[in-house]
């Protein structure tokens, strides 16, 4: 799924992970392990890529999607923190959607290699540029425990003298088959229609989309099991810390729309986000940390 990116080796962390970049410098952190090969860009801590050996790609990344520091890459599973979507006040200051994590350079570390898996975690300061957007102390750590299946945990640290609220998601893109052909289980029952003046809907017990889609779900405490019937397999998501379940999909004129998706990106892609969507958020107090989780298998 990256293999259409042109990457040169800088450094060697590891026999399994190495740095490497793109003909603009940009940087790649990429895995090859026994059992599956994965891909983060330090810009964003985001995942681009992940594939267990012999098995479709879990994750979904543009082809278009662009690399640029200054932009969010489409696809993968970025980071939106420490708000989501545009709120008023991100709107009226001309701030970013869905935070300043997604765009801002993070720092890895390896924390274990093993026959089973590899553990990485990517950490985020607060410092003079988040703070003239979003004036707080914190410390920012995403935990990455890949093996056979995606674990990703946000976790946010007060390191201030005062209490704080976030919003935010792991917004993670699944890759499919084709989405024609896929069905959607486990979800609440009750949801909000972003694409329907945020009409509060009733859910059908199993989802099916055949058009485009921005619902926000009351959150659940199982599974949502995503059927990819012609890849043959379940993709299950679950997820803890979150008040919402975010579905999306930009269906055929999202994807003209985007510059950095093809235009039948829509077939091949599924978003079922963790998120904090709430307008109160998640409060935390000084000292305190909360988590945001994903656990995509």
């Amino acid at each position: 799924m990256i293999s259409h990116l042109r990457l040169n080796t800088t450094k060697t962390l590891s026999e399994q992970i190495t740095l490497q970049v793109d003909d603009k410098g940009y940087e790649f952190v990429i895995i090859n392990h026994s059992k599956f090969d994965a891909a983060f860009t330090l810009h964003g801590a985001h995942l681009i890529h992940f594939q267990a050996k012999n098995q479709a790609p879990l994750i979904y990344l543009s082809k278009a999607a662009l690399f640029d520091d200054k932009k969010a890459i489409r696809g993968g599973v970025p980071v939106c923190w420490p708000w989501f979507g545009n709120t008023e006040e991100s709107l009226s200051k001309k701030l970013p959607a869905h935070g300043f994590a997604r765009i801002s350079k993070w720092e890895m570390s390896i924390v274990s290699e093993t026959p089973e898996g590899i553990d990485l975690a990517f950490t985020l300061s607060a410092n003079e540029a988040t703070k003239a957007i979003w004036d707080h102390d914190f410390t920012l750590t995403l935990k990455a425990s890949l093996s056979d299946h995606v674990d990703l945990s946000l976790i946010t640290e007060n390191t201030g003298n005062d209490s704080f609220s976030y919003g935010g998601a792991l917004h993670s893109y699944l890759c499919v088959a084709d989405i024609t052909q896929c069905s959607i289980e486990g979800l609440a029952a009750t949801y909000t229609d972003s694409l329907d003046s945020g009409k509060q809907k009733t859910a059908e017990a199993v989802l099916t989309v055949n058009g485009p889609i921005d619902t926000i779900y009351a959150v659940n405490n199982g599974d949502v099991v995503v059927n990819d019937l012609q890849n043959k397999r379940k993709i299950t998501v679950n997820n803890t810390g979150n008040d919402s379940v975010v579905v999306w999909n930009p269906w055929i004129s999202g994807s003209i729309a985007f510059a950095d998706l093809p235009d039948d990106g829509y077939q091949t892609m599924m978003c079922i986000e963790s998120a904090i969507t709430s307008k109160q958020g998640v409060l935390v107090e000084a000292g305190q940390i909360h988590t945001l989780k994903t656990v995509i298998i």
